[in-house]
């Protein structure tokens, strides 16, 4: 499977990925949700048209009990910079089951065409038309007795471990920014949409403190949580709905975090949403 995914990317292998799709597959990227490989096709097509076969600069893979997590930085030959994509996975060995492919496409923003005769090189993503969604607007004053889900509640997992990712969900879920000083090694490192490269932890701190000026009337809800025992990482995917205070528009951006743990304390986190699949979603 993960050898299927990387070929479509690197060698434009069609075939290989559409033969381990059923109809029943569901390949989830930009926000659209494609139904078997007929209608996963045009994704793969859109982003080899648009920026060519890549060279893998470089991929990570890790192991959960229902899904897999692949990690690509690409470089795309048509394009300057590269760029990352973060597939988490389910199958059942002979066939996919569902893919969650979260593009970066903030970096593709950013990124410039080699050898362009176009006076603006600017790389604009050609995005599907994204699934229709009502988002909720949850009341916390209402429902003051509400559990919300932790990764503890939903995954199996050590007890070290369950308290580091279920302290890590209070950032999110409750705001307890004074988690960025304990849970993280003073050396931890966090890769966030639009950088391919690692940063200082302080720049998700940045990134948090941005939702709260953009989002009010948050809420953080967890999807799925997979845990690799190996290489002590954990997969989430996540959503956070909140009031767009420009427009006043309830938006849903979708969320995938790895994060890699050492001695109960977070070392590397990679953060990965579709920033412009978001403001096409919502007209923002």
């Amino acid at each position: 499977m993960i050898n299927a995914i990387i070929d479509l990317y690197t060698k434009a292998d069609i075939e290989g990925i559409s033969s381990k799709l059923l109809r029943s597959s569901r390949w989830q990227q930009h926000h659209f949700t494609a139904m078997g490989a007929l209608q996963a096709q045009p994704l793969w097509l859109s982003f080899l048209a648009q920026y060519g076969v890549s060279e893998c600069v470089s991929h990570t893979h890790s192991v959960g009990a229902e899904r897999e997590t692949l990690q690509l930085v690409l470089q795309p030959k048509k394009l300057k910079n590269p760029v990352r994509l973060t597939f988490v996975i389910k199958h059942n060995g002979t066939f996919i089951k569902s893919v969650k492919c979260v593009v970066d496409t903030l970096s593709l923003a950013n990124n410039e065409y080699v050898n362009t005769t176009v006076n603006n090189s600017s790389v604009i993503p050609k995005l599907p038309k994204s699934d229709p969604i009502i988002v909720s607007d949850l009341d916390n004053q209402l429902h003051p007795t509400t559990f919300h889900a932790t990764p503890s509640a939903i995954c199996e997992l050590p007890s070290h471990t369950a308290r580091t990712l279920d302290n890590w969900w209070q950032i999110w879920q409750t705001n307890n920014l004074a988690q960025f000083e304990t849970l993280y090694t003073p050396s931890a490192t966090a890769v966030l949409a639009g950088n391919t490269q690692p940063q200082p932890i302080s720049a998700l701190l940045d990134c948090h403190l941005d939702f709260t000026q953009s989002l009010s009337r948050r809420y953080a809800q967890l999807e799925t949580v997979e845990y690799d025992s190996t290489q002590n990482q954990a997969t989430l995917c996540w959503t956070l709905d909140g009031s767009f205070n420009a427009k006043n528009v309830r938006v849903r951006q979708q969320i995938i975090s790895v994060i890699s743990i050492s001695d109960n304390q977070i070392t590397h986190e990679v953060m990965q949403f579709d920033t412009l699949a978001l403001n096409q979603q919502f007209a923002l």
